[in-house]
């Protein structure tokens, strides 16, 4: 049997469950925050889902929970490599559009490709804009470098339709800075890229 304990101000204070090999965790809705260590007794933990009330959660809710490799929340699903102190971060991103935090770009980056074409929203944008060179260099080492480096936490597929979207949006590759980014994928030998932004220019006449 499974159980949530969770107090008058929607925190969630203890999980209890029969099953000590359990996966997979649906958070209810209503749970605002979680406290430390609350799932540290289940160690084969790798899926959790969050229920859009969540606010935040202590940086060790999921202490020794190292398999843990799926996280939803709010139609994001990202990776946090077993690494659950950076959870508390991830989810104040999304939850507020802070790309302020440090975090490793195989974990942030591919967050915020979600919440741009979810949203669209001003600030995502602004953000994706200002640091276009960063986004364009990871997705094209995310290709290059997919059997060993990326695979966990972006497939090569999605990474090729992320660039494909950015490139046809219109918002980021210009006629002033286009070749500039075909220089770039043909020094780094990504030759799927470095098609896709020719034929672009092509059919924009730049």
């Amino acid at each position: 049997m499974e159980k949530f304990e969770i107090n008058e101000n929607g925190t969630l204070t203890a999980y209890h469950n029969d099953n000590k090999d359990v996966t997979e965790i649906i958070i209810p809705e209503g749970v605002k925050f979680i406290e430390r260590e609350v799932f540290s007794k289940y160690s084969k933990i790798y899926s959790v889902t969050f229920p859009d009330s969540l606010e935040n959660l202590d940086n060790w809710a999921f202490w020794d929970c190292f398999k843990l490799s799926k996280i939803k929340y709010r139609g994001i699903t990202f990776n946090p490599s077993g690494n659950s102190s950076k959870i508390p971060e991830v989810i104040d991103m999304i939850a507020n559009k802070n790309y302020s935090h440090v975090l490793e770009h195989f974990l942030k980056y591919p967050v915020i490709f979600q919440i741009y074409f979810n949203d669209g929203d001003d600030v995502t944008t602004a953000y994706i804009k200002k640091n276009f060179r960063k986004f364009f260099i990871f997705l094209v080492q995310a290709v290059i470098y997919q059997d060993y480096s990326y695979k966990d936490y972006i497939s090569v597929e999605t990474t090729l339709e992320i660039m494909e979207k950015l490139i046809k949006f219109g918002k980021f590759i210009s006629k002033r800075n286009i070749n500039t980014y075909i220089k770039l994928a043909d020094e780094k030998e990504c030759y799927e890229v470095f098609d896709m932004l020719n034929e672009y220019k092509e059919e924009n006449d730049f």
